[in-house]
Formats: structure tokens, sequence, C-alpha cells
């Protein structure tokens, strides 16, 4: 197993993220989040980016992006609804 990995050492492990920006401000910092998703939807997911040829990892990241602007331009509305609960506290 040694051999094949030290072998391979010159391949890159991952994919081109080649769906995201580089941060360019040093100011910016990107902070990690997790989310969890159905196995369907990891599975989508899974086979766009190898589709696409990019990580799982930036195809994540440009959905989140595009979301936000999206969102910012008025274009995606988040159905919410309202809900009053009445409770009885224990003495």
């Amino acid at each position: 197993m040694a051999k094949s990995t030290m072998s391979n050492m010159n391949q890159p492990t991952r994919k081109p993220s080649q769906v995201t920006d580089k941060t360019e401000n040093d100011k910016s910092k990107n902070y990690p989040i997790s989310v969890y998703l159905t196995e369907a939807e990891r599975d989508y997911i899974e086979v766009l980016a190898e589709r696409l040829g990019v990580s799982r990892h930036s195809l994540m990241q440009f959905g989140v992006r595009y979301f936000i602007a999206q969102h910012r331009a008025s274009h995606v509305e988040i159905p919410t609804e309202t809900r009053t609960v009445t409770e009885i506290q224990s003495p």
C-alpha cells in the first residue's frame, strides 16, 4: 500500500476548486460550518460535483454564495410561519 501512495505522491489528491473564488482580502477570513443532509441530497451533490469536475466543497460554497446573492436580490422568498404557544407553568 505504501508503494502506491509513494508512486502517486506528485499527483494532486483533490479535485480543482474551479467554481470558487480565492479570498483576495487578507482581512476576510472563511469560517467552517456544517450542515446535515439526507443521503439522497449528499449523493446528488457528489454526483454533480463529479460531473462538473470540481470538489464537493467548492460546489457547496458556490451553492451557498449563489443562494445568498439571489436572496439579497429578492429573487428568493423563504416561507415562514409565526406560531403562538400558550403554556401552563408549574409553581
